[in-house]
């Protein structure tokens, strides 16, 4: 799904932006060959009205004056005096013969209703607009026909100017903007596809876990519903068992709705609908409610619970209490349920050192500002590559869910809480092996 989507946006992504790029390039290059146009025009009138103001003056042209002309500006000229051609060789040398373009220019007159018998009748000068002309050799020109009224008589002139170099130009200056908007478009679908992928990525990512968490949760409800429902049909083949069954019934009952309870603790947390009770506390007075509560479960396991304070007293916080006695008390299961198992423990001697590992610390003191709390165990610990996602949902190291007891809700509820208090949760090895939880209340919410 999200592969094909991901093509989508970079094609509508590449075509969308492509296209403005397109529109804005193509808009500049008109208005550049408009502009070079009118530039050439420009020119090519400024020489014309010099060669008609000198008709117009001398009755004769010198060769020198008319060799320069041509050099300097690309030009070719033709003049005549009451039908009689100036003799003049020319001095530019066109791609194209020169009679050849001079009666091309002669044709394009002809469409203005300029020809060779045309005199002025209304004013002493008759004129055609500035046209344009191809040779032979893709060579172009700027052209102009006049027919001038003179004291004599009349004389002509047709002026060519070559501007194939500049279409020249103009096509390699039209194939480099053409390169800058190909080169663009490849751009911007590099760009679309890191961009796009940067955007999905978060997208993804969700919906995964919400893959895996209804994934997770099918199969945490399947168990204690099939646990019941099996219980409940050998219950009725079987009358005498039928005490027991209703205990194996009650039991699941209690674990899905502990289940769900938790998922509804979620559901608020991620809704914003948890109301936070704000208020200054004493957080020594917090953690031992916490170690007379935890003390006796943790004896009838084997191990035993330590509270570590500072000599001096701790400062008060501001933060909800019950909320943050929640948070104690996941951790606080978490590592009793992870560092007293037999399991835990199945490879060390009788020693003193494993009672020492049997033991959960509770500790506190005050840091750079700031007040920690910290759940320590001396558990097998958390490898490196699970401590990203052991705040997840549902998330286990014990891949195959075999202990019924524990849904992988925990962590994430602790560090849900944590986050709507502006609270840090964090974890870290403990020195020796084990587990280090770690909340720090920042110094905002310490209270002096």
């Amino acid at each position: 799904m999200f592969p094909r989507l991901r093509r989508k946006f970079v094609i509508l992504y590449t075509l969308s932006t492509g296209l403005i790029m397109t529109i804005v390039l193509s808009a500049a290059f008109l208005f550049y060959v408009s502009s070079q146009e009118n530039r050439h025009q420009s020119a090519f009138q400024e020489l014309l009205f010099t060669l008609t103001a000198q008709l117009q003056t001398d009755s004769r042209f010198a060769d020198s004056f008319l060799v320069q002309m041509e050099k300097n500006n690309r030009l070719l000229i033709y003049i005549e005096e009451n039908d009689t051609p100036f003799f003049f060789p020319g001095a530019y040398k066109s791609r194209t013969k020169r009679d050849i373009l001079f009666s091309r220019a002669e044709d394009a007159a002809r469409k203005e209703n300029i020809y060779d018998d045309s005199h002025p009748i209304s004013s002493n000068l008759l004129q055609s607009s500035v046209f344009r002309i191809d040779g032979e050799e893709r060579d172009t020109y700027l052209g102009n026909v006049l027919i001038l009224q003179t004291t004599s008589g009349y004389k002509k002139l047709i002026l060519l100017q070559d501007i194939s170099d500049s279409q020249k130009k103009l096509l390699e200056t039209g194939c480099v903007y053409l390169l800058i908007n190909l080169g663009g478009i490849l751009l911007l679908f590099l760009s679309g596809r890191w961009f796009v992928g940067r955007s999905l990525k978060p997208l993804e990512e969700t919906y995964q876990k919400q893959q895996e968490f209804v994934a997770a949760v099918s199969h945490e409800l399947r168990s204690p519903f099939a646990v019941i429902q099996t219980t409940a049909d050998a219950s009725i083949s079987n009358p005498l068992e039928y005490s027991h069954g209703l205990s194996v019934i009650q039991k699941e009952c209690r674990r899905g709705s502990a289940l769900i309870k938790n998922l509804l603790l979620l559901v608020m947390t991620d809704q914003k609908e948890w109301a936070v009770r704000e208020r200054k506390f004493e957080i020594d007075e917090l953690l031992l409610n916490l170690l007379e509560m935890y003390e006796p479960i943790l004896f009838s396991k084997g191990g035993t619970l330590s509270l570590l304070l500072p000599d001096a007293p701790l400062p008060p916080v501001s933060a909800d209490p019950d909320l943050c006695q929640q948070i104690f008390t996941i951790l606080l299961d978490n590592a009793i349920a992870y560092a007293l198992t037999d399991e835990s423990h199945a490879n060390e001697d009788a020693c003193a050192c494993t009672q020492n590992k049997r033991q959960i610390i509770l500790q506190a003191e005050v840091s750079s500002g700031c007040l920690i709390v910290r759940v320590i165990d001396h558990g097998p610990g958390i490898p490196d590559e699970e401590k990203t996602r052991i705040f997840d949902r549902f998330y286990r190291s014990d891949r195959s869910r075999s202990k019924k007891e524990h849904f992988g809700l925990g962590l994430s509820i602790a560090a849900a809480l944590a986050g709507i208090q502006n609270l840090d949760l964090h974890v870290e090895d403990t020195k020796g092996g084990g587990t280090t939880f770690s909340v720090k209340f920042g110094k905002r919410k310490l209270c002096h």
